[in-house]
């Protein structure tokens, strides 16, 4: 595996995690019962989302990570929606849409 397709999985996978860890931290507001579940779950979440960026970065510049992660607002709306039977517009919809072809641009072009 090249250096970029590896740090390019690390990124995603940066991004899975936060999308679920910022879902989770809404649910504690949710579930007053479990809060203190649904925050701790969270906040380990973003840890582990700090240590595959910071992974990403020793194979990507900045100038390639960064836009990538940008997929974390595509992946919270997908949660969201999913798992908190949020409402999502069509205009967001565009804006998941428009996210993923821009990330994608970015690998292609690295």
């Amino acid at each position: 595996m090249s250096e970029i397709a590896l740090g390019t999985l690390l990124v995603t996978m940066s991004t899975l995690v936060e999308g679920m860890g910022q879902t989770l931290l809404k649910k504690s507001w949710l579930d007053l019962r479990r809060r203190a579940l649904w925050v701790t779950l969270g906040v380990a979440l973003l840890l582990l989302d700090i240590v595959f960026y910071s992974g990403a970065l020793w194979f990507l510049p900045v100038s390639t990570a960064f836009p990538i992660s940008g997929l974390s607002f595509a992946v919270a709306v997908v949660f969201s929606w999913w798992l908190l039977s949020e409402t999502v517009t069509p205009t967001r919809w565009a804006g998941v849409i428009l996210i993923v072809g821009g990330a994608s641009l970015v690998v292609a072009f690295s």
